[in-house]
């Protein structure tokens, strides 16, 4: 699978530039979006005037919160953000700052820094807090931490975007509300590639010292490479793997759980069977997540690295259950899938195969000041109830953009 930085993690803070940032924006408009590494033809936003029924008052404080299904995720939020008026802070992955120096450099001027995604970072969090106290800039954060290549489903989020937003909503009192913006992404393709998304198939099965079979539905062949692409991965990763003819979700189903009882046993957490395991994975993530934000504690301060790790592994492979691809065949799902099953195959992010319109909807503002307990503070119910209201509005708005798409990306493969 698509395998990150392990270079030493250094915070990376933000240095923001005004003449970089308008700079930025206007290659980011007219030269970046359309190029190849995005191929984005046009940007539609929907519920804009969510957003600025918010702006009369002042002293607003705003956290936009995203979906993350591709790697033009950014620069797409960039352009909306222009189109809001705002000039964004982002949270980015320590990953993208060590690609290079220029990277890193571009990054801080367009006001972007740096977190460990699994791991505690508290200059992050201070950073992040800072921005929002100080009210400058809003703060633009990606909750599912990766990308996962499957625009119509939601991945868990992490906790930490309702963490930030509410501990400084606590901070700064009624007088600085704090409003949470969910922004929903959907990117669906303007031209047919299903010729070159075969294609690319069929280099995919060739790692494997295998064809591809003319006489078999296209989603057959997709669900054979996927069994060995897993399983390879799960080899390299020192996990058990089943029997040759394995059902693909039966692995995924298998493997996952396999290390879901191992993260639960470490973590001491209850095992409910009876759960789903994205279910059982958010549990997860929600304990290693307090960890690293509560007040020190004996036993959780001594989860390792690893830990955070290995929950990621397991959502990565969680990532290709539910039969995607299978349960709505249409052009942009079969796209999607074979552009992670390449990224995990070789561990590159992988371009865009053909032009592609994204569907952008701004949700209704959460004024975090109705979320806050009678005497003013936050607890980890809150946390938690305010990361699943998140997701679900966030998905739903997925839906509703899946239900009006009528571009040839959403016509069957």
């Amino acid at each position: 699978m698509l395998e990150f930085s392990d270079l030493p993690y250094r915070f990376v803070p933000p240095k923001p530039n005004h003449f970089i940032i308008g700079l930025g924006r206007f290659v980011n408009r007219f030269i970046g979006l359309p190029s190849k590494n995005h191929l984005i033809n046009k940007i539609q936003v929907d519920g804009l005037e969510n957003f600025l029924k918010t702006r009369a008052d002042e002293k607003a404080r705003y956290v936009i919160v995203c979906n993350h299904p591709t790697h033009s995720d950014p620069q797409v939020i960039n352009e909306i953000c222009r189109r809001m008026n705002v000039r964004p802070a982002f949270m980015a992955a320590y990953d993208v700052f060590a690609r290079s120096k220029i990277t890193s450099w571009v990054m801080q001027r367009v006001g972007a820094f740096s977190v460990d995604r699994e791991a505690s970072d508290r200059k992050a969090m201070k950073c992040a807090g800072e921005i929002l106290q100080e009210g400058k800039y809003p703060l633009v954060i990606f909750p599912e931490g990766n990308v996962y290549l499957c625009n119509d489903r939601v991945m868990p989020f992490a906790e930490g975007a309702a963490f930030i937003a509410l501990r400084s909503q606590m901070k700064l009192g009624n007088d600085h509300p704090v409003y949470i913006i969910t922004v929903s992404l959907k990117y669906t393709h303007i031209e047919d590639v299903r010729n070159k998304v075969t294609e690319k198939l069929k280099s995919i099965a060739l790692k494997f010292n295998t064809n591809l079979s003319s006489e078999k539905p296209i989603m057959d062949e997709i669900t054979r490479i996927s069994v060995l692409t897993l399983a390879e991965h799960l080899n390299n990763h020192g996990h058990n793997i089943p029997e040759e003819k394995c059902d693909v979700e039966r692995l995924i189903n298998d493997s996952s759980e396999q290390i879901i009882k191992r993260l639960e046993e470490e973590l001491n957490i209850k095992n409910k069977s009876e759960e789903s395991l994205m279910s059982r994975i958010r549990t997860i993530r929600s304990r290693i997540h307090a960890s690293r934000i509560d007040k020190p504690d004996t036993t959780l301060d001594e989860i390792p690295e690893s830990t955070g790790d290995e929950a990621m592994l397991a959502l990565r492979i969680l990532g290709y259950s539910g039969g995607y691809a299978k349960q709505n065949p249409n052009i942009d799902r079969i796209t999607e899938t074979i552009i992670r099953l390449s990224e995990d195959i070789h561990s590159n992010l992988e371009k865009p195969i053909g032009k592609r319109h994204v569907y952008a909807k701004i949700g209704e503002p959460i004024d975090l000041r109705t979320r806050m307990n009678s005497d003013g503070k936050i607890d980890r119910d809150s946390i938690s109830k305010l990361t699943e209201d998140l997701e679900d509005n966030i998905q739903m708005n997925i839906n509703k953009m899946n239900e009006e798409n009528q571009n040839i990306g959403s016509q069957t493969f």
